[in-house]
């Protein structure tokens, strides 16, 4: 009787050995071979889940981006306001071995979508979620009395928003700079500001 396979959950073993693999040796050093090798499936035993290496990054990229919403989502408790848009630019930041590795994925996969119109839309779809999330954070601190009612939160967002990206590159090119208590120390000042 053959093996009955769950697709999507070899499909989330198979992005689980890719992330690591390309966090550690860059998207481009990691080849098809490697990440077969690392999954548990023969060569070519990738391509009835990904048909390239361009989908496996985006894949891959939605799985940096989901674990970093399931760790907000359980730090996240009852705040809202500030110590919430706190605690969820805390969860994206390169603070640790596990979201610098995740900033190693992030940075090659925007070369890609640079020049993917899939891989393109998907960033730009995550990223407006966030935008969303936190637009919705500020405008509760506004509420709330946390942020300065001449607050404009749109032009937060986008500050919060490269602010964001320029932490990723900076742990990746620059990791001396990226100590985790100076990350968030400049954070913090960020969001003094806004207060």
């Amino acid at each position: 009787m053959p093996k009955i396979v769950d697709h999507d959950e070899r499909r989330l073993e198979i992005v689980r050995a890719t992330w690591r693999l390309i966090a550690e040796k860059g998207f481009r050093a990691t080849t098809m071979r490697e990440i077969a090798r690392s999954a548990g499936v023969a060569n070519g035993g990738l391509f009835p889940y990904f048909r390239n290496k361009e989908e496996l990054i985006g894949a891959t990229f939605e799985h940096v981006y989901s674990a970093t919403n399931a760790r907000f989502a359980a730090v996240r408790a009852d705040l809202e306001g500030m110590p919430a848009l706190r605690e969820l630019m805390l969860q994206i930041f390169p603070l640790d071995e596990e979201r610098i590795l995740e900033a190693r994925i992030v940075i090659p996969f925007w070369e890609y979508a640079a020049n993917e119109p899939d891989l393109l839309a998907l960033h730009e779809r995550t990223m407006d979620e966030w935008r969303v999330e936190i637009a919705d954070h500020l405008e509760r601190a506004k509420q709330l009395g946390e942020a300065r009612a001449d607050l404009d939160v749109a032009v937060a967002t986008d500050h919060l928003m490269a602010f964001v990206d320029g932490v990723q590159v900076i742990a990746v090119v620059s990791p001396a700079s990226a100590d985790p208590a100076r990350l968030t120390r400049l954070l913090e000042g960020y969001l003094d500001l806004l207060r």
